[in-house]
């Protein structure tokens, strides 16, 4: 099964890397133990390993977390090993984990985002607490805002 990172994230662990000709240049064609293929160019494969330090044949046997990102209404690529130092465990993608996430109510919005706000102040502002760093409201913030994104996704 062909996977398109547009449709949503994917988890695999790397059973093969192969170099392809497509219709838009050079590709990596990453195959996964359980058949789940997806494609990437070269150019953006190549820099998302080189900053995991691993080559298109050392991705053999890793489990990557795939996924596109917008940014500045451009879209990127990002890749990284799932359970290394800084990286998210991720869950494997399944049909439930990439469908659409149902609209929601502003009201529904608000109480989530509550929940996030406080969940972000009562782990990252006792962790700081605990450590004796200093943070502000723009930090819990950006916490919260981390665990909306995710939860809304």
């Amino acid at each position: 099964m062909i996977h398109k990172l547009a449709e949503g994230p994917l988890t695999l662990t790397v059973a093969s890397v192969e170099e392809r000709q497509g219709k838009f240049g050079a590709q990596y064609l990453f195959a996964g133990e359980d058949g789940t293929e997806v494609y990437l160019s070269k150019q953006t494969a190549e820099r998302q390993l080189e900053r995991l330090k691993l080559t298109p044949e050392q991705a053999v046997g890793h489990t990557l977390h795939m996924e596109q990102v917008q940014k500045n209404g451009a879209t990127y690529t990002n890749i990284s090993k799932v359970g290394a130092t800084g990286a998210t465990a991720a869950k494997p993608a399944t049909a439930a984990a990439m469908a659409p996430v149902p609209k929601i109510s502003i009201e529904e919005l608000g109480a989530l985002y509550g929940q996030c706000v406080a969940q972000a102040f009562q782990t990252l502002g006792a962790a700081c607490d605990e450590a004796g760093m200093m943070y502000d409201a723009s930090v819990i913030q950006a916490a919260a805002a981390t665990l909306f994104i995710k939860a809304t996704r």
